[in-house]
C-alpha cells in the first residue's frame, strides 16, 4: 500500500502525543529521577513543534510504502500498548515474558502451524533474553522495573 503523507506534519503530532502522553509519571519518582526523562520529553516536544511548523511552512509531501498486512501492523502496535499497560500490573518480568512469548508465536504462526516441540524449544530462549534484559536494567543500569503479581 502506498501511502502520499506530510511527513513532518505526521512525525510533528507523533512526538506531541507521545511527549504529552508520558509527561505525567504513572508512579511516584523523586525530583532527581525525573530529571532526565523530563529533558528528553522537552527536547522531543520541541523537535516537534518545529516540525510541525515546518510541515505548514513549507510542506513535504513523500510517498510512502507500507509493506506486509496492515491488520498485522495495527495488531502489533496494540499489543505494545497492552504491553505497556501490564507491566503495572503484572511487572516487567511476568509481562515482558508473555508478550515476547506471544508474538514470536503469532509471527511464527503466520506461515505454518507451530508444533508444540517448537513451543517448547522458545520457552527457555524467552525466558533467557528476558532475562538478560532484567540483568542489564537491574545490575548494570541500576533501575528499578516495576515488580507486580509474581516479580
Amino acid at each position: 500500500m502506498i501511502l502520499r503523507v506530510n511527513t513532518d506534519l505526521a512525525a510533528g503530532i507523533f512526538g506531541l502525543l507521545f511527549a504529552s502522553l508520558l509527561w505525567f509519571p504513572r508512579e511516584e519518582m523523586g525530583r532527581l529521577s525525573l530529571i532526565f526523562p523530563r529533558a528528553i520529553l522537552l527536547i522531543t516536544a520541541v523537535v516537534s513543534a518545529v516540525l510541525v511548523i515546518k510541515a505548514f511552512t513549507s510542506p513535504a509531501e513523500r510517498q510512502i510504502l507500507i509493506e506486509g498486512s496492515p491488520k498485522r501492523i495495527l495488531l502489533m502496535i496494540l499489543v505494545l500498548f497492552a504491553w505497556w499497560y501490564l507491566i503495572g500490573v503484572l511487572g516487567f518480568v511476568t509481562s515482558t515474558f508473555v508478550v515476547f512469548f506471544g508474538i514470536v508465536w503469532y509471527l511464527a504462526s503466520i506461515e505454518q502451524r507451530v508444533s508444540f516441540n517448537r513451543i517448547l524449544a522458545w520457552l527457555p530462549v524467552a525466558a533467557i533474553i528476558v532475562g538478560l534484559f532484567y540483568f542489564a536494567f537491574t545490575d548494570i543500569l541500576q533501575v528499578s522495573l516495576p515488580e507486580g503479581l509474581f516479580f
